[in-house]
């Protein structure tokens, strides 16, 4: 028997090596021909009657030799369905496009009034495509956003996700959501889901009695440089006249001419603190950034996020470095559904609008009397307002049909229709120092 497995064993070894061999020249190793493929970064679905509009924001890559990065350029197609759009960039460039490095999925807002799931079916049978893939929706067309050129980066997508980076959610600043998380929340019971609203602003804010001062050309102005702009406007880049008139006396060119610190300042920045609320894949409702905050304190673990808390002489901005969300829901008498909200927040002294003595200045643990108090109130206000918004459009986001069918399962259904409407909602909020 010995002998038999010993004379067998170069046959194992053997067929174990063409085993290996198959695999590893059958599989290309995420190696992509470039001259063939159109590496899709991020793509825009918009809707016109029956037919979707894509906009497929492509990475062409630049020689090395050229020194030049990776430029991206918008192919738009479209079809009857996204299937048929995509296979329009092939019909139009030569270049198949591969999804495997799309990292976001914008809708227009055509396509958010009807069931996004028209669209988005296709990349959820993607298997080349992660289910990690940021989605989000804008108020206009997915294409103009995606057309953007953004003041942080060339590429708008790349802008757009860092936005909705995972920093931003620890800080309260977004509410972003994946391809696979927003499915979740729709083949759930209760159908629902949110999404950022992405949107453009202006870099710089016009600040009162600029023009002015600008128009004087006073040496201040020149020496303020770029400490009045945003990151990445350029050093010594002040206000438009002033830097224009420093440019042309110093006779420098490029981006510090005139024309070019213009058109740097025109670059607008895109920001995300809205959340829009979806039913059955529908648009429904939107929160504000407010909102989109208290609703991140219930759900998300928040690290060191600003709160600003206002009163009547002052405005005190609190960073909280924790919180401890907590949710329970029983049913009372009559079958009516209760659902209590409470959260604990640890926060200190960030910053006040006006100044202080040296004592408080170097004691950053004591909090004025009444602040905690008042911040207590504001974030109750808000919680109870995004409740009442998710009862009235109909959006579960609170997850009360899901704890039904989880702890309540002899009221599950016969409440499924209206444990949402009648609920009777308790709100606690309390804000610890954080010494």
């Amino acid at each position: 028997m010995r002998n038999l497995h010993s004379k067998n064993t170069v046959r194992y070894y053997l067929f174990i090596v063409i085993i290996l061999a198959f695999f590893f020249f059958s599989n290309d190793f995420g190696l992509i021909d470039v001259q063939k493929t159109a590496i899709v970064m991020a793509v825009g679905i918009d809707r016109e009657e029956d037919s979707f509009i894509l906009t497929s924001q492509i990475a062409i890559p630049q020689s090395s030799k050229q020194g030049k990065t990776t430029e991206t350029v918008q192919l738009v197609s479209r079809g009857k369905t996204v299937a048929a759009a995509f296979e329009e960039i092939n019909a139009k460039t030569g270049w198949y496009p591969k999804l495997v490095f799309c990292n976001l999925i914008i809708l227009g807002s055509k396509t958010a009034e009807q069931n996004v799931f028209d669209a988005l079916d296709y990349f959820l049978r993607d298997e080349y495509l992660s289910d990690d893939c940021l989605l989000a929706t804008c108020d206009g067309l997915a294409k103009d956003i995606l057309n953007v050129t953004a003041l942080v980066d060339p590429s708008g997508a790349t802008a757009m996700q860092k936005v909705l980076s995972p920093h931003a959610e620890r800080v309260g600043a977004v509410l972003p959501s994946t391809l696979r998380e927003f499915a979740i929340g729709y083949f759930s019971d209760s159908r629902c889901g949110f999404l950022p609203i992405i949107k453009t602003e202006p870099q710089q804010e016009k600040i009162d009695g600029e023009n002015n001062s600008s128009s004087q050309g006073s040496p201040s102005d020149k020496q303020s440089g770029g400490n009045g702009s945003d990151a990445g406007s350029g050093s010594g880049s002040g206000s438009s006249v002033g830097s224009e008139s420093g440019s042309d006396k110093s006779g420098s060119g490029g981006e510090s001419g005139s024309g070019g610190e213009q058109k740097k300042n025109d670059k607008p920045v895109f920001s995300a603190g809205e959340t829009a609320l979806f039913l059955d894949g529908k648009r429904v409702e939107k929160l504000t950034r407010e909102e989109s905050f208290a609703f991140s304190a219930v759900t998300n673990s928040l690290r060191l996020a600003n709160y600003s808390v206002p009163s009547s002489d002052n405005t005190c901005t609190l960073i909280i470095k924790q919180n401890q969300p907590k949710t329970k829901l029983s049913v009372g008498k009559n079958d009516r559904v209760c659902l209590k909200i409470s959260v604990v927040l640890t926060a200190g002294v960030s910053d006040y609008s006006k100044s202080q003595d040296l004592m408080n200045i170097s004691d950053a643990g004591d909090l004025p009397r009444g602040v905690l108090q008042t911040a207590e109130k504001k974030m109750s206000a808000e919680i109870t307002r995004v409740f009442d918004k998710c009862r009235l459009s109909g959006c579960d986001l609170f997850g009360i049909q899901e704890r039904l069918t989880k702890y309540e399962k002899e009221h599950a259904d016969r409440l499924a229709d209206t444990a949402l409407v009648g609920a009777i909602v308790d709100v606690e909020v309390r804000f610890r120092n954080v010494r």
